[in-house]
């Protein structure tokens, strides 16, 4: 025998179409919600209306949020019929109300410093309507100090893991440079990318007898691990041995830079994947964009770094 739904008014038989989409209760809900963005709900199956909530026209802001709506939605629906099996009574409103606070709170914690309403019309016109705060930057690649050779590094990784690249360069304490590579290497992901890329350019840093190193990476993971202050991944960890013995051989100061300033590094890691292989003694081997990049961090150009507030 099929199980009757727990619908108060002309019960049906329980089906899943039914208990998320057709029954009186599952349509005042789908409706409350669809009908405020837009949709409207008449003559769509519950395909259909997942779909229309995925593909909407709306702002790419609140494409997240549309896309997270049926779940809320048919989750909330499956405790209310939980609730009424168990002889505890949950009105539509309520439904529509947990709802309404579940998307509120998933908005809050990707836009934190925003009050968020729990109308959903509300929510639905802040999110439409809201122009973030942004925070602006000055980053510069800075020159080493005298006696000192300074080392960005970087990594490139199409796919995470998929083909992967490294990228290093080596500058003296003017900003010209000494040495630079970029080459594609086995498959792998963008943390083992970087952490090779800082294993070859120290030992090329050792093989051209420079001792006293200041390396740069953006990678605060690959910094703090250096310094030994995080445990690495295991994927890495072969890699990173090395690193702790080529440490000891010199003197080595690692910083973490953001990406606006590693420009150099992360050129010649995407160029080996795009063009091919380069090695660069001196200025003129290397590509028209990377002397131009040279130029600009010897003559102190700023890049501006941009950050969404909230």
């Amino acid at each position: 025998m099929p199980s009757k739904c727990w619908c108060y008014a002309d019960p049906k038989e329980e089906s899943l179409v039914h208990l998320f989409f057709t029954s009186n209760a599952a349509r005042s809900v789908w409706n409350y919600f669809l009908r405020r963005a837009g949709i409207a709900l008449e003559g769509l199956s519950i395909h259909q209306a997942i779909t229309k909530c995925w593909t909407a026209p709306v702002v790419p802001r609140l494409k997240p949020v549309l896309q997270a709506l049926p779940a809320c939605i048919v989750w909330e629906l499956w405790k209310r019929r939980n609730s009424f099996k168990y002889r505890e009574a949950v009105s539509v409103s309520r439904v529509i109300y947990q709802v309404s606070s579940t998307m509120q709170a998933l908005v809050q914690l990707k836009k934190p410093g925003l009050h968020v309403p729990n109308k959903w019309l509300d929510l639905l016109t802040m999110m439409e309507q809201y122009t973030p705060r942004l925070k602006y930057e000055k980053v510069l690649w800075e020159f080493p100090p005298r006696g000192w050779i300074k080392v960005n590094t970087d990594g490139a990784c199409r796919g995470n893991p998929r083909r992967s690249s490294i990228g290093f360069c080596i500058r003296d304490k003017v900003g010209d440079l000494i040495y630079a590579k970029g080459r594609e290497i086995s498959e792998g992901t963008n943390n083992e990318s970087k952490t090779v890329a800082i294993v070859e350019a120290l030992k090329m840093c050792k093989n051209l007898n420079y001792f006293q190193i200041w390396l740069q990476t953006d990678s605060l993971l690959l910094k703090n691990i250096i310094e030994e202050s995080w445990k690495p991944p295991w994927c890495i960890n072969d890699h990173v041995e090395e690193i702790l013995r080529l440490n000891e051989q010199s003197i080595i100061k690692v910083t973490h830079i953001f990406r606006e300033g590693n420009t150099l590094a992360d050129h010649l890691a995407n160029y080996a994947l795009d063009e091919g292989n380069i090695e660069c003694h001196g200025f003129w081997d290397m590509d028209s964009k990377g002397r131009r990049i040279i130029n600009e961090d010897k003559m102190q150009c700023p890049y501006i770094r941009v950050k969404v507030l909230h």
